[in-house]
Parts: structure tokens; sequence; C-alpha cells
């Protein structure tokens, strides 16, 4: 799937082979993975999931958005194996993740091993946002993490680079 060029999101398809200007909420949590798995091009990011059926997180400061403009998030997930009961992906702007959601998305074992689009919208308060993404699996014995592929993260404005 090829991102926008009026993206708001840097590295969004991890296409550069390195995390930055991705900061995970832990440490050794956020791999960048190549391979025929990724959803477009030849990069992908691996989360693994916190235990006690936690939430790992992605962030990234967005620049550049337009005050009082609508935009648009979209993300691919996958859990790549049967590891859980279900996965959880859940997005949001800003520092309290009740008010800034943006999206939400279960992932359950009918989709393990597919790509499936996540999608969401919000309106840019300021012209910088931070965009944070987040993993979460559950299982039975919650001593366990999961597993779970994020690509092509995009935000972009309502109706195109021209839209304000």
């Amino acid at each position: 799937m090829a991102l926008s060029a009026c993206n708001a999101v840097t590295n969004p398809g991890f296409e550069s082979g390195v995390l930055f200007p991705w900061h995970p909420s832990a440490v050794d949590v956020a791999k960048v993975s190549n391979g025929t798995s990724s959803y477009g091009g030849d990069h992908y990011l691996a989360l693994t999931t916190a235990i006690d059926n936690g939430a790992n997180t992605i962030s990234q400061l967005l620049k550049g958005l337009k005050p009082g403009t609508n935009y648009t998030f979209t993300a691919e997930a996958q859990v790549p194996y049967d590891s859980s009961e279900y996965c959880f992906i859940y997005a949001y702007a800003g520092h309290n993740a009740t008010r800034g959601e943006i999206a939400q998305q279960e992932l359950d074992q009918d989709t393990f091993g597919s790509w499936v689009s996540v999608t969401g919208s919000f309106v840019a308060k300021k012209s910088t946002a931070e965009l944070h993404v987040s993993a979460s699996c559950d299982s039975e014995d919650n001593s366990y993490t999961g597993l779970v592929w994020l690509d092509s993260i995009g935000v972009v404005p309502q109706g195109g680079c021209g839209s304000s």
C-alpha cells in the first residue's frame, strides 16, 4: 500500500530499517524486521506485548498538523501466529488515552496470520501531537507475551493533501 506524500508519520512503514523516530514504551519490545511477511515494502515492526495481558506502545511526535483539521489514521496489524485468545490494537493522540482515542481494533483467532486494517480519525488541536499505537494480547496464562506486527501507519488530512 502506497502511503500519501502528506502523511504526518515519519518512517510509517519502517522502510528505513530502524525504529527511529518511533519510541517504544519499554526496552527491547519493538524490532524492525524485514521479509516477505510485510504488508507493504520490505519492513514491518514486530511489537512484543507485556506480560499480565498488558500493552506495549510505540510513539512518535507528529509535526506540521493544521489545528482544526480532521485527520484519518490508518495502520495494518497482524498477529502472526496463534499465541493468544485475542489481541487488541489501540491508537491515541496526546497524553490521555481516553480523551485522545483515535482507533481500536480487536484481532481474534479468526484473523491471526492475516493483515487487518485499523482505522480512525481525530481533529488536530495543535500543530504537533504525540501519536501512540499500543498492542496487548490476552491469554489464559498471563505470564506469556504476545506478538503483533504493525506496518503502513498513516495520519493524513481527510480529503487529501490539499485539505485544510
